[in-house]
């Protein structure tokens, strides 16, 4: 039997721990054939306590003394989830659209498990996801690269960081070139470096930040909002309804309220009706104004 505690790899606290072990099952093989014996046990991180899945293969038939005269022998760990050491997950990749989010996954997944040459491929593929999600246009990877620099999602240094993980890709799918691990984890960085900047940050920052506001898809939940602080037969400009959410627009008040406008001529927008043109506060000219509903 196993002891009941040891140190283990924790998947979350990403260093070994103190694990205790639920639970240990052990097979033992013919000593005429091959000596050896697996352990399978059940183990829990005594300081965060997750629990996971831990195999040791005692070789015996490789046994050898010791310089004490003690008989010892190989032990190979596996652990379920396989850990990739060094590497703090991505946080929400459930903000990352589906088709990334299962190219990432399963690059990850396989550098977990040490398909080292998938990984590789895995990567560029993820690249090619984003290309894809953006809509950049080219006839291959390279120009595509170039011009996600040229639309100003990425800069020219991150474009040849790119470039790179490219070589490494076309180099695993052509030549059959296994990436060596060091190799593997910068790349890592880079494509996580990359997400983050295109997707995760900006998910996060809506959250928790007043965001610049792009579009009406955007505007329209925080007119909303604002509206909910009015009674209804409220009549005033829009920015007065937004107060101090005008800033969020950088200078587009126009822009929207023009598209808000079109919104309520159309029907797609019920809780304001347009008002009168009249001047407010210190304004020396007419301003439109809006009814709520």
């Amino acid at each position: 039997m196993a002891e009941k505690n040891l140190k283990n790899f924790c998947n979350r606290c990403q260093f070994e721990t103190n694990h205790k072990v639920l639970h240990d099952s052990q097979i033992n093989s013919d000593p005429e054939d091959y000596h050896y014996s697996i352990h399978y046990m059940v183990v829990e991180c005594d300081g965060c306590e997750t629990i996971s899945f831990r195999e040791d293969f005692h070789d015996i038939e490789t046994a050898y003394p010791d310089e004490y005269d003690n008989w010892q022998y190989d032990i190979d760990t596996k652990l379920y989830p396989s850990p990739l050491k060094n590497h703090k997950p991505l946080n929400r990749t459930y903000d990352l659209p589906q088709q990334i989010r299962t190219v990432y996954d399963e690059s990850v997944n396989a550098f977990k498990a040490g398909s080292h040459l998938l990984t590789g491929v895995g990567f560029r593929a993820v690249i090619e996801a984003i290309c894809l999600d953006k809509s950049i246009k080219g006839r291959n990877l390279e120009i595509k690269i170039n011009n996600l620099a040229k639309e100003r999602l990425i800069t020219d240094k991150e474009a040849s960081r790119l470039h790179s993980i490219r070589f490494m890709g076309n180099d695993s799918v052509h030549e059959m070139s296994v990436p060596k691990t060091e190799a593997l984890y910068i790349v890592l960085d880079i494509v996580e470096h990359l997400l983050k900047n295109l997707y995760l940050i900006d998910e996060e920052a809506k959250r928790t930040l007043e965001t610049i506001v792009d579009n009406f898809d955007e505007f329209e939940p925080l007119l909303n909002k604002q509206l909910k602080k009015f009674k209804k037969g409220d009549e005033f400009p829009l920015a007065k309804f937004l107060a101090k959410d005008v800033r969020r627009l950088n200078g587009r008040l126009q822009d929207f309220e023009t598209e808000l406008i079109d919104k309520i001529n159309s029907g797609d927008f019920t809780k304001l009706s347009i008002g009168k043109m009249a001047k407010f506060g210190n304004s020396k000219n007419d301003i439109q104004h809006f009814k709520l509903v």
